[in-house]
């Protein structure tokens, strides 16, 4: 795929791609590596594991790793859910708050995992 449908693909599931390519001081070739890697990072399954056997506080902190993960590679829908997730762990918010905030960080997470795969996936 041309660097420019990269682009846009990426975009369009929430990544602010210019920014995360300046964060890897406008290295294409490195930005996508981290990008790859990310789709075996296990912060988002421990995430989902640690929810449903109802530990808040391993949960918390693994949503937090996915934000900052997300974060430092600019996939900004994904930060954006992962933050609101962690403030309501910390905040003591109800299950069923919590809960649907889950819901969308695991919507945001399948989407720019599915941007990345086909985008640039090998």
């Amino acid at each position: 795929m041309e660097q420019m449908q990269i682009k846009v693909t990426l975009e369009q599931a929430g990544v602010d791609y210019d920014k995360g390519l300046e964060r890897f001081m406008g290295n294409v070739a490195l930005y996508h590596k981290f990008l790859l890697k990310f789709l075996v990072d296990g912060s988002y399954a421990d995430f989902v594991k640690e929810l449903a056997a109802g530990d808040l506080v391993l949960a918390e902190k693994s949503v937090h790793t996915l934000k900052g993960t997300s974060g430092n590679l600019s996939l900004m829908r994904l930060f954006e859910a992962a933050d609101a997730t962690v403030q309501a762990i910390r905040t003591g918010q109800g299950s069923e708050e919590i809960k649907e905030l889950a819901e969308k960080v695991g919507e945001s997470y399948e989407e720019t995992c599915q941007a990345i795969r086909l985008s640039i996936g090998e």
